[in-house]
């Protein structure tokens, strides 16, 4: 059945075995004892085909495997080795004949000849009443009569049983080996074993004595000729993600604390989003009250020079002469009062007692405390109330925008609204410059760049520095602890993913020693991954709805754009995909052998 050629096999420069050679029997039951370390488990992985690194050669019915390919090898033991193992190597979350099944799955057999087999098979072992039964319900015993069970469903010619009585006690682990003996009447069973009752139930007891194979006969038994051939059939095609889902169901419990520790760590960062994104509002907020910060105003006589600097920057606009006016009345109701001259003056160093600055395009108004108190005693309420402006020959209508703090009588109108004042001066000197700096982050460069031509502008250039540089750090501040808090939900999700992948080793190992291949194996893992990250993707749209729901319940203010929510969930998914290709990485390529020991 097995023949083994002059086999050389070393580690870490280290002899296991040294140009040994032996022929197993095609059929009965063949102890392999030996301590720790003498080579019996290498033996056995040479044998399955989970290690090719050694010099000789193995054939198993007259063909050599020793140059197979991962493939090939798969096939190999797929069609013709059954296993069973110390720990049983059954999958938790599985029913009995689940277990089973998997074995069989690649196999041209319908479904339901699968399924029959595997019942009779129950009945035969006396487990007929465990079929649907979970296999974590199950003594040691009953577990290790599913994995023979699972061993035999393929009727393989080979049967490789790793300590297959070390975790059971005396009394079931004769009954196992009584099994055993019995399933090697008509195939051949090789057992490892260190202990010595075992080897009553052997046919032939072999060891392994400084590097060679020694043999040694238990009873008389007759070699009976094979002309069986090895079954190399290509395994039919399943579907990776029934599979996938399958174990995904299995661990779903697992796999629902990596989504939420994901979808919660980008949910906290989403939060911290959020208070950056109010805060952000607040300074444009604080930006749209404050338009006075943009103006600039520059006092003095000009030859078109300066205007001409000011309306060739792009950073400026609204640039116009300002020329000192006479003979305006205001009215508002019933009162009138008039203003026998009127000098222009600086926006953005008043104060403001309520209110706000007139904003351009907005036709409003601003009014000093002593002006407005001619028209109301309580100046406050005149914010929002209409003015009727006359100057010249035109009529305004404007609202009250605000009360700044001067104790003389004056008011400031939107810029728009003043230039039409001017737009019929001729001849006269002008008296002073206004212009308006577009945005805000530009109000210092502007200034900067009027100080280093000696051009002397009144503005807010000290308190807009001040603000900007607390917004920046303000900024700064959420962006640092947005990230740390994005950080440690990603270590904590990649730790518990990573675990989550480290506890499946053994599940690896037993799909490569039932026959699926590595092409397989990858596709089942990645459909897992997918149906993570969808989860995790869910559970962060639904985070983010019950925080909505949350923060409209007790009245907490959370800004958070379409685009972020989006963003959210999509990168959700993917830091899932990212983390699980990583973390499963290690876990494809490790070899079967070293799958099954972890």
């Amino acid at each position: 059945m097995i023949q083994i050629n002059n086999l050389t096999i070393r580690y870490d420069h280290s002899v296991i075995l040294e140009d040994t050679s032996f022929n197993f029997p095609s059929q009965g039951l063949v102890c392999l004892l030996g301590a720790s370390g003498s080579g019996k488990s290498t033996l056995l992985n040479m044998i399955a085909g989970f290690d090719s690194n050694y010099s000789g050669d193995i054939t198993a019915c007259g063909t050599s495997i020793s140059k197979m390919n991962a493939d090939e090898l798969c096939a190999y033991r797929r069609e013709n080795i059954g296993f069973i193992f110390q720990n049983y190597h059954l999958l938790r979350g599985y029913t009995v004949i689940e277990n089973i099944l998997l074995a069989c799955e690649l196999n041209t057999a319908s479904e339901e000849e699968n399924r029959e087999n595997a019942k009779e098979l129950l009945n035969k072992l006396g487990l007929s009443q465990k079929t649907n039964e979970k296999i974590e319900n199950l003594s040691g015993g009953q577990k290790q009569r599913v994995a023979i069970a699972r061993a035999l469903i393929s009727n393989p010619r080979i049967i490789l049983a790793d300590e297959p009585t070390g975790a059971l006690d005396r009394k079931n682990s004769n009954e196992i080996m009584e099994l055993l003996k019995e399933i090697s009447k008509e195939r051949l069973v090789i057992v490892i074993t260190h202990d010595q009752k075992i080897c009553s139930f052997a046919d032939k007891v072999i060891h392994i004595e400084k590097g060679k194979i020694i043999a040694k006969d238990t009873e008389s038994h007759t070699e009976i000729a094979s002309d069986h051939k090895l079954s190399l059939n290509n395994a039919i095609k399943i579907s990776a993600f029934k599979r996938g889902l399958k174990n995904f169901k299995v661990n779903i419990t697992r796999y629902m604390a990596v989504s939420l520790a994901i979808s919660i760590g980008i949910l906290v960062f989403m939060l911290s989003l959020s208070s950056g994104n109010i805060m952000d509002k607040n300074i444009s907020d604080f930006q749209d009250k404050n338009t006075a910060f943009n103006n600039g105003y520059i006092k003095g006589e000009d030859d078109g020079k300066v205007i001409e600097l000011l309306k060739s920057d792009k950073r400026i606009e609204n640039v116009y002469y300002q020329y000192k006016i006479t003979d305006v009345t205001l009215r508002i109701g019933d009162k009138t009062e008039a203003l026998v001259e009127k000098y222009p003056m600086a926006k953005a160093t008043e104060k403001m007692s309520y209110g706000a600055m007139p904003k351009t395009g907005e036709k409003e108004i601003a009014l000093s405390p002593s002006l407005a108190k001619k028209f109301e005693n309580d100046i406050s309420s005149l914010i929002g109330k209409e003015v009727t402006l006359n100057y010249g020959a035109k009529e305004y209508t404007l609202t009250i925008s605000g009360i700044f703090n001067e104790g003389y009588d004056d008011f400031f109108v939107s810029s728009d609204i003043e230039e039409k004042f001017y737009q019929n001066v001729e001849k006269e000197k002008n008296y002073s410059i206004s212009y308006d700096v577009k945005i805000f982050e530009d109000i210092v460069s502007v200034s900067q760049m009027l100080t280093n031509k000696k051009i002397d502008s009144k503005t807010a250039v000290k308190e807009v520095e001040v603000l900007q540089n607390t917004f920046n750090n303000l900024s700064r501040l959420f962006l640092i602890v947005s990230i740390l808090i994005l950080a440690i939900g990603l270590f904590i999700s990649s730790v518990l993913l990573i675990k989550l992948q480290n506890l499946r080793y053994k599940e690896i190992g037993l799909l490569s020693a039932l026959g699926y291949n590595k092409g397989t194996i990858r596709k089942i893992i990645v459909s897992e991954n997918l149906l993570l990250a969808t989860m995790s993707a869910v559970s962060q749209a639904v985070l983010i709805g019950c925080m909505y729901l949350v923060g409209m319940i007790f009245s907490l203010a959370m800004i958070i754009t379409p685009l972020q929510i989006v963003l959210s969930i999509l990168s959700t998914g993917s830091v899932v995909i990212v983390i699980s290709v990583i973390a499963s990485y290690k876990l494809i390529s490790t070899e079967p052998a070293v799958a099954l020991r972890k």
